[in-house]
C-alpha cells in the first residue's frame, strides 16, 4: 500500500487549489521534495481547468497514491459521476506509474499528469472509457 496524499491537504492554502481552505489542514507527515513536486504538478493541472470544471470537482477529493502498478493505471476515478452527488467520488492520480514512465522527462510528465487529471474528470462528468478516449484523453 502506497502513501496516499490529498492534494488539498498537501497544498492547503495554495491559491487556486480546489477546496483550498475548505478543510482545516491536517498535520501531514513531511513530504519528500519529489513528492511535493509531483503534488504541485497535479495542482497545476487542476488550476488549468476552466472554472466550470473546477466547480464540478468542488466535492471530489483528488489524491496522489503509489498504487498505480497494482492497478495498472496512471489514474482512477471512483464514484458515480456528477449525476449522483449523493455517492462519494474520488480521483486518484498514481505517482508511481507516472514517475516510472515519464519521470525522466519533466515536461512530458507534467503533460501526462494534465492528461490523466482530465481523463478522470471526464469519468466524473459521465463519460465511459470509450467516451473519454474519443475526447483524446
Amino acid at each position: 500500500m502506497g502513501v496516499l496524499m490529498t492534494i488539498r491537504r498537501l497544498l492547503a492554502g495554495r491559491s487556486g487549489a480546489p477546496g483550498a481552505g475548505a478543510h482545516p489542514p491536517a498535520a501531514p507527515a513531511p513530504a519528500a521534495p519529489e513528492d511535493t513536486r509531483f503534488a504541485e504538478l497535479v495542482a497545476d493541472a487542476l488550476d488549468e481547468l476552466p472554472d466550470e470544471f473546477l466547480r464540478a470537482l468542488e466535492r471530489v477529493p483528488v489524491v496522489v497514491s503509489d498504487g498505480g502498478a497494482t492497478e495498472g493505471a496512471y489514474g482512477l476515478y471512483r464514484g458515480a459521476g456528477v449525476a449522483h452527488p449523493e455517492i462519494a467520488a474520488q480521483i486518484v492520480i498514481f505517482r508511481d506509474t507516472l514517475t516510472r514512465d515519464f519521470g525522466a522527462d519533466p515536461p512530458r510528465m507534467a503533460a501526462e499528469i494534465r492528461r490523466t487529471v482530465r481523463h478522470e474528470l471526464g469519468h466524473h462528468l459521465g463519460y465511459g472509457e470509450r467516451g473519454v478516449s474519443s475526447l483524446g484523453l
